[in-house]
């Protein structure tokens, strides 16, 4: 009989022929003369050695006798484990149990979610082997429990992922738990960068731009996909060193993104409206402030923007009006 007796605990159910060919293990003649038995036996042999409810030895020496004399208790209690070694297979046991607990059967089982049938039977047959609750018979009972509840996730992976429709129905799950578990991300995501965002408004307001410009770094970083945090980032630069072309450029970039990101939302181009304004280009600068007012009829800002522009327009024809009198005069 095979040293471990773990396959006995699995469901294999024996006729009244193999059960006998069973109890006969360890008195069988020869592999050579086994093959001469009849074909019923010699598959049921097979299925013995498959299964690891026998194993193949190599035969005794000729003048020695048979081992019929049961295991005595004495020498049952030699092979129990010492104390240390049993702190070690429970600490094992106590850290396999901990990382299998939460995860996903292919987690438990070692396996790709695209591992097939076989690879996963294999995969089973060698993590029961070494977590089977009989092969800690003579430790104690934590180690017992330990090994019980370890045996337990791995069984019970097994059992659904060797069934095809419950592995197709434990996929579909999975995916459906990424799916939300995706989705609860990035709304803990959003509402970070949106915190982030809010505070970096109040700090221009206060006319810090540099608190208000790592602000809405963090988070243009925490959720790049919103254009006003990139437009409020550039706008946020280039109050830091307005009088930098290169922060200028970079500022216009950013800006420019947030419009491409954003396109309905009229901040972006009220700030390319100040950035062209500064720069002393007005009629560009209109330009995007009529488009704030349009994506936004009631924004003060672009409204005092283009007011602020016609005064200047009007006060430049005065004073040309008053030089070319002079001039005629």
């Amino acid at each position: 009989p095979g040293e471990s007796s773990y396959y006995r605990f699995q469901e294999i159910d024996l006729d009244e022929h193999e059960s006998g060919l069973f109890d006969a293990l360890g008195s069988l003649p020869p592999l050579a003369e086994l093959r001469e038995r009849d074909e019923r036996s010699r598959r049921a042999l097979y299925a013995f050695l498959v299964t690891e409810l026998a194993e193949l030895r190599a035969a005794p020496p000729a003048t020695a006798a048979p081992q019929t004399t049961p295991v005595s208790a004495g020498a049952a209690r030699e092979h129990e484990p010492s104390s240390e070694v049993e702190e070690g297979i429970r600490t094992e046991l106590a850290a396999l149990a901990e990382r299998l607990r939460g995860r996903d059967y292919f987690d438990v089982l070692g396996v790709a979610r695209n591992a097939g049938q076989d690879e996963i039977r294999r995969a089973y047959m060698d993590a029961a082997k070494r977590t089977h609750p009989d092969r800690f018979r003579g430790a104690s009972d934590a180690v017992k429990r330990l090994a019980e509840e370890v045996f337990g996730l791995i069984s019970l992976a097994h059992e659904t992922l060797s069934d095809p429709r419950r592995h197709e129905a434990y996929l579909l799950e999975l995916r459906n738990d990424s799916r939300e578990a995706a989705e609860l991300e990035e709304g803990r995501r959003a509402l970070q960068a949106e915190l982030r965002f809010q505070e970096g408004e109040r700090q221009l307001q206060k006319r810090d731009a540099a608190a208000a410009l790592s602000c809405f770094e963090e988070a243009a970083k925490m959720y790049p996909d919103e254009g006003e945090y990139h437009a409020y980032l550039g706008w946020a630069l280039y109050l830091t060193r307005p009088d930098d072309a290169e922060v200028e450029k970079r500022a216009l970039a950013l800006i420019r993104k947030g419009r491409k990101l954003a396109p309905e939302r009229e901040k972006p181009y009220l700030f390319l409206g100040r950035l062209h304004r500064q720069a002393g280009r007005s009629d560009n600068a209109e330009k995007c402030f009529m488009r704030a007012l349009q994506l936004k009829p009631d924004c003060v800002e672009a409204m005092r923007e283009i007011r602020l522009i016609g005064m200047r327009r009007q006060k430049a024809k005065g004073l040309f009006g008053r030089l070319l009198r002079r001039s005629g005069g």
